[in-house]
């Protein structure tokens, strides 16, 4: 996948992630309902909303507004996501070209931001469950392979018992659940997919 994301693709991107998890809110918290505290799907829809707001209109090249979107999130979702996410887009601001970023590295990027503020490892069902196989697959595999191993990674938190955050506390109790981080991550690829793949101008 040797695809570059400009500064108009990525807020198309970010509009569209924005949307599709505001349409996936009740189900992310329903989700979260079963093994946290069930804000997931509010803290990606207004995260998410609040960093596409702040892509667009802050940052005089693509590293700034990528930081600015991350600042957005920071200061729209108070819950453990919102350092996460934070943490994913400042660490593709640094790894941006002035005017573009290659979209394997966008998702390396995110994996490794993530990991680096939350310290999950894979198998401990959190949404690295799902960046992680994704970032190894875009290196060198299509967006196609990438929603493939993502999803794969997706239902294996379903055999995972939780070993970080609220879930954490339920134990073995945890197993036969999908974890709502990997399923709004996977909502994120999704979406990051069918930008590249032209399918309208907008989210």
């Amino acid at each position: 996948m040797t695809q570059d994301l400009d500064r108009a693709a990525m807020a198309a991107f970010l509009k569209r992630a924005a949307q599709r998890l505001e349409e996936c809110r009740t189900e992310l918290s329903t989700l979260d309902g079963e093994v946290g505290d069930g804000d997931h799907g509010a803290s990606m829809a207004d995260g998410f909303s609040a960093a596409a707001t702040g892509f667009e209109t802050e940052g005089d090249d693509l590293p700034g507004a990528l930081r600015a979107a991350g600042q957005r999130f920071l200061s729209a979702v108070g819950a453990t996501v919102g350092p996460l996410y934070a943490t994913a887009f400042i660490e593709a601001a640094g790894r941006s070209g002035p005017d573009s970023i290659p979209a394997p590295t966008l998702i390396a990027a995110f994996d490794d931001g993530i990991a680096r503020r939350g310290n999950a490892q894979p198998g401990d069902c959190t949404m690295r469950d799902v960046w992680l196989p994704a970032a190894r697959c875009a290196a060198s595999g299509s967006m196609p392979e990438v929603l493939e191993a993502a999803g794969a990674g997706l239902e294996a938190t379903r055999t995972m018992v939780a070993a970080k955050g609220r879930a954490a506390r339920l134990g073995s109790r945890t197993l036969g659940r999908i974890d709502p981080g990997a399923r709004s991550a996977l909502v994120i690829l999704e979406a990051l997919s069918n930008t590249l793949g032209g399918e309208g101008d907008s989210a």
